[in-house]
């Protein structure tokens, strides 16, 4: 699915600037976590994994089977959890939230569009993600972080410097830096249990 429809600030300022030229930039301030910083486990856990994706606190079900791959695809590579394995006696639910100012996106797209790209526009999509883990125990344990998406549409400067990317990139992206947040707070808690680094797994 094209992940523009994950962005619908993004969506809005493409459609009033026609044709020009967008560029995604994942912010960088909240990937904290790579995958050799994973610490591998002698058995990987089998877990059963959910997920809801939602535009400011709505469902948003059409974005969940993208949401969906991209969260399998990053705990198998950590090493540490193989989703949808039979007997899985752990759970995983991830709940990622687009919040945007589709008035202002409106706004920015509008102008671009008047000046053929010539001012250029930014527009950022924060995501707010809860992932919670449910052991062999029935207990549950939580996680909340959060994540930025920059898009420049037209004549504009890319943000902290950075190399653009595809919307669908950038989205995998954000959920990647997520999840494996989410999996080494989760080992600083002694849960997932580690005795050495690794590096990613293909997927």
């Amino acid at each position: 699915m094209n992940s523009i429809r994950l962005m619908f600030s993004l969506f809005v300022i493409a459609f009033l600037s026609g044709c020009m030229t967008t560029k995604s930039y994942v912010d960088p301030t909240y990937g904290k976590t790579a995958y050799s910083d994973i610490k591998s486990v002698a058995t990987p856990y089998n877990s059963n994994v959910s997920v809801e994706f939602r535009r400011n606190g709505t469902h948003f079900a059409r974005a969940d089977s993208e949401l969906r791959g991209h969260v399998e695809r990053t705990l198998r590579a950590s090493g540490v959890v193989v989703p949808g394995a039979a007997g899985a006696n752990y759970s995983i639910r991830v709940i990622v939230n687009n919040v945007g100012d589709v008035s202002g996106a409106a706004a920015k797209g509008f102008a671009t569009g008047l000046t053929l790209g010539a001012a250029g526009s930014l527009v950022t999509d924060y995501y707010e993600a809860t992932i919670e883990l449910v052991d062999a125990d029935g207990n549950t344990h939580s996680g909340s972080y959060k994540h930025a998406l920059h898009t420049t549409i037209g004549n504009k400067r890319a943000p902290f410097n950075m190399q653009p990317t595809t919307p669908a990139d950038a989205f995998g992206r954000v959920v990647e830096q997520t999840v494996l947040n989410f999996i080494k707070e989760m080992q600083e808690q002694g849960l997932l249990s580690f005795c050495e680094p690794v590096l990613p797994a293909r997927a």
